[in-house]
């Protein structure tokens, strides 16, 4: 090519990133346009019939009733006349994987929150989301849980001290959490240290809590209860009930804090509420995970299971999750002993969430998928949380806009409004009157792009989980 070919194409570039707005791709001129849909929009609003949302990039720019509402002629139309226009969803407790993100977007869950796993694989994983390498949700974390000694998960932090607790919440904070969690033996000395620190630089902290109770865990500042755990040991449970923390044995761990929740005291759960709701500590009941093996959907749960094992297109996932799918077996009681004590386990559970909630606590919708389907379950989690006695509409509000607001990014995230992402599914039947009908998912678009919701074979996952190590990355860094 010729000096004179280069300054022409160079101009022609230029040229064409004056008319594209700046971009080269055009990204930020193209103007999609969804018509004639009822908006439920997050915020908790009436539903907006016949609603015009107006996408020009990766962000809303309009949301009105047709005819109030402009828009290019040459822009793109999406007719959504009978379906429903929601935010996407967001799932704020999982396990993530490499393999699970093209199912969280199939299933309209456009952003997760990762509680726990290495900090720099985390990283990496969710560039390489945000650079299109793979395709995934949204992904923010926590990056490795933090606890005091011994650290019983491969990814666990045993922190020896306060102050290396405080240097721990920098590190991670550096490279790219955007809250801290942390984990079973903590002790009330070392979460005060983690919490007062990640205070410091805008983190939350949440916890899942075995050796403390909910209330030594919020008198000391922590701002979220994962599973609803430390409400048991609260509540009246005796701490005798938890007889393992082998990290071998997660089957005995998990039963354990069933036969815990199954001892709480009723009378106690008022004030327990109370101090909870004075000092903002939130919820993440987790209840198709910790409470599934009490629910009567069980079986059901575990056809569908059983049926995603055996689609064809789903060949990449690992052969010990397709495994479970096939069996379901944790979710089987031992015997009818155990059905009817895991049964008023959950009987007792739901009724503090239901009190809490209604006392005006932060409830929040997280499905803690590790052996469930990633995006189905938490749709599952969304049907278990109106069998609280919540609303369909204070669900869906719960699993957008409470969920954004608890990560810090509901100027960007939640809702359907001027200026947020555009993140955003058509349902083709209404939630409103029945919270099933959020799997009726008729498009999926993420960031202004209208998503393939199609499973492939060839899903590209270009940073599997690596075995870990000790000592571990974050490890090495405290030593430094």
């Amino acid at each position: 090519m010729n000096s004179a070919t280069k300054t022409i194409s160079l101009l022609i570039v230029i040229l064409s990133l004056i008319l594209t707005g700046g971009s080269a791709s055009g990204i930020q001129s193209q103007v999609t346009v969804i018509v004639g849909g009822v908006l439920i929009d997050g915020n908790g609003s009436r539903p907006l019939a016949d609603a015009v949302v107006v996408v020009q990039g990766d962000r809303i720019k309009a949301v009105g009733k047709r005819g109030t509402v402009a828009y290019p002629q040459d822009a793109r139309i999406i007719r959504a006349d009978g379906k429903f226009v929601l935010p996407g969803l967001i799932d704020l407790h999982v396990h993530y994987q490499a393999w699970q993100g093209e199912l969280y977007l199939a299933h309209g869950v456009t952003t997760v929150k990762d509680t726990g796993n290495p900090i720099e694989w985390l990283e990496a994983q969710s560039a390489a989301i945000d650079q299109g390498r793979t395709e995934g949700p949204r992904l923010f974390y926590t990056g490795n849980s933090l606890t005091s000694p011994p650290a019983v998960k491969d990814h666990h932090i045993g922190l020896d001290s306060p102050e290396t607790g405080v240097r721990a919440v920098r590190i991670l904070k550096d490279h790219g959490a955007t809250a801290i969690k942390v984990h079973q033996q903590i002790s009330p000395e070392l979460l005060r240290a983690i919490c007062e620190e990640a205070h410091k630089l805008g983190l939350r902290v949440t916890g899942h809590l075995r050796r403390i109770g909910a209330r030594e865990a919020a008198l000391a500042g922590i701002d979220g209860l994962e599973h609803a755990t430390g409400i048991p040991r609260s509540a009246g449970a005796h701490p005798d009930l938890l007889k393992t923390d082998n990290p071998e044995n997660d089957l005995i761990g998990y039963y354990d804090d069933l036969y815990e929740a199954a001892e709480m005291e009723e009378a106690r759960f008022a004030p327990l509420i109370k101090l909870l709701v004075e000092k903002k500590v939130a919820i993440t009941p987790t209840l198709i995970t910790w409470f599934r093996v009490a629910s009567d959907h069980r079986a059901d749960y575990a056809r569908e299971d059983a049926e995603y094992a055996r689609i064809d297109a789903l060949g990449y996932v690992p052969e010990s999750a397709r495994r479970q799918w096939r069996t379901s077996t944790i979710y089987e009681p031992k015997d009818a002993s155990d059905l009817e004590r895991f049964r008023l386990a959950y009987k007792k559970m739901s009724s503090f969430l239901k009190l809490f909630h209604d006392a005006g606590g932060l409830l929040l919708a997280g499905s803690a998928t590790v052996d469930n389907i990633p995006g189905l379950s938490m749709h599952r989690e969304m049907e278990l949380m109106t069998e609280l006695g919540l609303s369909p509409a204070e669900v869906l509000e719960i699993s957008t806009r409470r969920n954004a607001m608890f990560l810090g990014r509901d100027k960007d995230l939640g809702t359907i409004a001027t200026g947020r992402l555009a993140d955003i599914i058509l349902l083709e039947a209404n939630p409103l009157e029945n919270i099933k009908n959020t799997r009726r998912i008729g498009m999926v678009m993420k960031n202004g792009k209208v998503i393939d919701t199609r499973y492939r074979l060839d899903y590209a996952m270009p940073y599997p989980r690596p075995k870990l190590v000790r000592p571990l990355w974050l490890e090495q860094q405290l030593r430094k």
